[in-house]
């Protein structure tokens, strides 16, 4: 890097500062100083004769240096060792000294100024680390611990507001820096003279012994800090406003025992946590309202399997537990006029609202082709037709399978879904309908295949969430090894229904990043009558 002139001013000045007893100058040479140099000789200093043989030789191996003189430039990111070999006078100790005299207030300007980088580097990290999370738990308990570490508070406590299914407000708190037992006897707090700037989004309150405050001990039944209460006689409290609708979320409080420990920074850094707090609430709830209002229109658009004489269905749908993933998996048992079944199983490609919305409308299509009682490849080239002309580029995974109980056979086709798992007495489990067609809106030719389903057999139908997981990092080959491994468990299970709910949690290791459904078909042949 190219020296600055005024840099470049000094060290000439002090260059021609070195001279002998008689005022001949003595001749000089330069030698740049990186970073860490340049702090380990000088400091917080700007300038210093350096009289230690010792670091003179580690800087200029086999040089006999008589004087020296150690220069900071731009902060300490770099810096010069002037140095002769000659005799002089003390000079090069009096520069020095005039030059970090003359440069004092300067030091300590840039001194200031490291220690609010550092400051404003540690909230930035905070805000960057509480907006880039979802979890509204997680979000309230960091941002309370970051404000209680960042003040030197004893303890502190963000008190927030929730709304509940039915619009009711109701408000929850975290605590940091003393157990949460410490407060869980008391009540939550009123909207007092003290908390009320708090709770009302009117501003921040900072006092130096808030039992000297005017407003302080006016309101029954205390009269002050209910008995028991942890001591307080520093106090600071910041409310956290939406920035997007002005409403207030909550409150942080900050309480110490000794007088005057808050000062302004603490009060900045507290503001300055609150704000990073509001938009990271924002978008938590933002992303909770959507995540709720797909997961219901999934659910509602899902059926109730229906009784279907001689098998038993067994049916499962969750969704997705981590990221905005809710949407796009569906299923569908079909009681037919002819006294067929049909089982659909399927996933919109995408997620969120329009996913759920899409599969609501292909759902609709399926069923209603289905009861016309077209076979399965004209079902899905219907559907498929429907789907490209309606959705333009979004396109459906489906698998369709008909069960006739009059020949015992199992007729299906499949639009680019996982193969279904088949398994008949007496032989291995074996997938079918593999890489039948290109999924709905992209393919227009669906095969259709004919197997037995006999009775003893099982069809079990899964969308990919049950077996991927981006967050495990599990692919969707092993997924399916593990499920194909799991089956024989299932089908000897007193309770399939608990079987599954413990294969899919093994599955998934408890947090599946995707929608889940499964079709279990069990044919235990006509009731005895």
């Amino acid at each position: 890097m190219t020296p600055r002139p005024g840099f470049d001013a000094v060290l000439d000045a002090v260059r021609r500062a070195f001279a002998d007893g008689a005022g001949t100058p003595a001749a000089t040479e330069v030698r740049p100083l990186g970073p860490a140099e340049v702090r380990a000789l000088l400091g917080d200093h700007v300038a210093i004769a350096v009289t230690d043989r010792t670091v003179l030789a580690d800087l200029v191996p086999g040089k006999e240096i008589t004087r020296a003189v150690a220069l900071a430039a731009d902060g300490g990111e770099r810096g010069a060792l002037v140095y002769t070999t000659r005799e002089t006078g003390e000079l090069p100790s009096a520069v020095a000294a005039a030059i970090e005299a003359a440069t004092a207030d300067l030091a300590g300007t840039v001194r200031r100024l490291r220690s609010e980088a550092v400051v404003l580097d540690a909230l930035h990290s905070t805000g960057r680390k509480l907006t880039a999370q979802l979890d509204l738990d997680r979000i309230v308990q960091d941002a309370t611990d970051a404000a209680t570490k960042a003040t030197g508070a004893s303890f502190g406590a963000f008190f927030y507001n929730l709304v509940d299914e039915f619009g009711e407000s109701y408000t929850l708190y975290t605590i940091s820096g003393v157990p949460r037992e410490a407060f869980s006897r008391f009540p939550m707090p009123r909207n007092t003279d003290v908390f009320a700037p708090t709770f009302d989004g009117i501003g921040t309150v900072r006092s130096p012994d808030i039992t000297q405050d005017p407003r302080f001990g006016k309101n029954a039944p205390h009269h002050g800090m209910p008995e028991g209460h942890l001591p307080v006689c520093s106090y600071l409290a910041v409310p956290v406003v939406s920035p997007t609708s002005g409403e207030v979320l909550g409150g942080f409080f900050f309480g110490h025992p000794e007088p005057d420990r808050f000062t302004a920074r603490h009060e900045y850094l507290a503001e300055g946590i609150a704000g990073y707090s509001a938009i990271a609430l924002d978008n938590a709830r933002l992303y909770e309202r959507e995540r709720t209002l797909a997961t219901e229109l999934s659910r509602s658009m899902l059926p109730v399997a229906p009784p279907i004489p001689g098998l038993d269905v067994l049916t499962r749908y969750l969704p997705a537990a981590t990221g905005g993933k809710v949407g796009g998996d569906w299923f569908d048992v079909i009681r037919l006029p002819s006294g067929a079944t049909a089982f659909v199983i399927g996933d919109v490609v995408g997620h969120g609202v329009t996913a759920a919305t899409v599969m609501g409308q292909v759902r609709t299509a399926v069923r209603s082709y289905a009861r016309l009682e077209l076979p399965p490849s004209e079902v899905l080239r219907n559907v498929s037709e429907l789907t490209a002309g309606l959705f333009g580029e979004c396109f459906v995974t489906c698998f369709y399978a008909v069960h006739r109980p009059s020949d015992g056979t199992l007729v299906y086709a499949n639009a680019g879904h996982l193969p279904a798992i088949l398994v008949r007495p007496g032989e291995a489990v074996e997938q079918i309908g593999e890489a039948l067609a290109q999924p709905l809106g992209v393919g227009s030719v669906f095969p259709e295949r004919t197997t037995g389903f006999p009775v003893g057999g099982e069809l079990v139908l899964y969308t990919d969430g049950l077996v991927e997981s981006r967050r495990h990092t599990r692919d969707l080959t092993l997924g399916v090894e593990w499920l194909l491994a799991g089956i024989p468990g299932l089908l000897t299970a007193a309770d399939p229904g608990t079987a599954w709910d413990k294969l899919i949690d093994e599955l998934t290791r408890g947090r599946h990043d995707d929608d889940i459904a499964v079709i279990h078909v069990r044919h235990r042949g006509e009731d005895a009558p």
